[in-house]
């Protein structure tokens, strides 16, 4: 779902910066620009990813530390990320962590979306540059983190296939390798995770299926309160849903119901940070998802609704999706 992304990710980071300041022997207090967070922080407390770069900056200087984002990520935990870490705790799989992590991506990191795409055998998780840079602290901060926690809940072995920085290249750049475990690439087009498919079937020993239902309410009820997509793109995405059955959307038709030129149309899409093949995507997969969930149309029938030509098409888009088949989305969901 395409959404204003507010640029900004939960006070709690801030406060991980102090303490880690406050181990070594800083004055973190009267060092840092923004006051420290109490340490009863509320779970949906947040700050602006300008003030995180300027905090992490800072930080950075005092340590005479560039590779402050490898370090810091390291010290990180899942009570850090609030609601959101603990429903990640009670998945069953690393999968599963990761898909919740998607769904709920904004409670904790509200700046660059994570879009999953499935090639082969191999799981990437891609932040882009479309939705600005949010500077290499941040960036490999946010990364750093994420394997961190990954290896935390399943093995401290566990590496990713490869990952890749936006980012300018750093002078040391075998402490990131080391770190890693595997090949580290800077100055690539995304920010890029990527994981063997084996890896994500790793279990998680802090499994809790009775828990996860309670925790991940409250999880929706957070992210409920966050804002939803802007009104054109809910005409676009109602106009897209309406053409679906019946063939092909096309951005002309959907101008032309607006009574838009289609670039106009184009235009104010860029503006709210998406595109129309995105939303066309973004409807394809709500409505695949529902049919799969609550019918029992087949597969065909699915895709024809979709506006395919061939379930093999359908099935691939899926996977891009989602990281999985549709076959194993329904048993999952059943």
């Amino acid at each position: 779902m395409t959404v204003p992304h507010r640029r900004r990710i939960p006070a709690s980071f801030a406060l991980a910066l102090y303490e880690y300041l406050d181990v070594r022997g800083l004055d973190s207090d009267s060092l840092l620009p923004i006051s420290r967070p109490p340490a009863d922080i509320a779970l949906n407390a947040d700050l602006p990813i300008d003030d995180w770069c300027r905090l992490l900056e800072c930080a950075a200087g005092h340590l005479n530390d560039p590779l402050l984002g490898l370090h810091l990520g390291q010290t990180l935990s899942l009570r850090h990320i609030g609601v959101l870490g603990y429903v990640v705790m009670a998945s069953r799989d690393l999968g599963e962590a990761l898909s919740r992590l998607h769904r709920y991506q904004r409670l904790v990191y509200d700046v660059t979306p994570l879009e999953v795409r499935v090639s082969g055998t191999a799981v990437e998780l891609v932040w882009d540059a479309e939705h600005g840079r949010p500077g290499p602290l941040v960036d490999e901060t946010a990364i750093t983190t994420l394997v961190h926690l990954c290896r935390s809940l399943t093995r401290p072995d566990l590496s990713p296939s490869y990952v890749s920085f936006i980012n300018p290249t750093p002078a040391a750049i075998s402490e990131y390798r080391d770190f890693f475990g595997c090949l580290v690439e800077f100055e690539q087009a995304d920010t890029v995770i990527c994981m063997d498919a084996v890896t994500l079937m790793e279990p998680l020993h802090t499994a809790d299926p009775a828990m996860l239902s309670i925790l991940e309410e409250q999880a929706d009820s957070l992210l409920a309160c966050l804002p939803t997509q802007s009104p054109l793109i809910d005409e676009v995405r109602r106009r897209i849903g309406r053409l679906l059955p019946d063939k092909n959307p096309e951005i002309s038709s959907v101008a032309q119901g607006m009574d838009l030129s289609v670039r106009t149309l184009q235009r104010q899409l860029t503006a709210a940070g998406t595109s129309f093949l995105k939303e066309v995507a973004a409807v394809r997969q709500e409505i695949a998802e529902r049919y799969l969930r609550e019918t029992r149309l087949g597969l065909v029938d699915i895709a024809l609704l979709l506006g395919y030509s061939e379930h093999s098409a359908f099935t691939r888009s899926f996977i891009r999706w989602t990281g999985m088949t549709p076959q194993a989305y329904r048993q999952r969901h059943a």
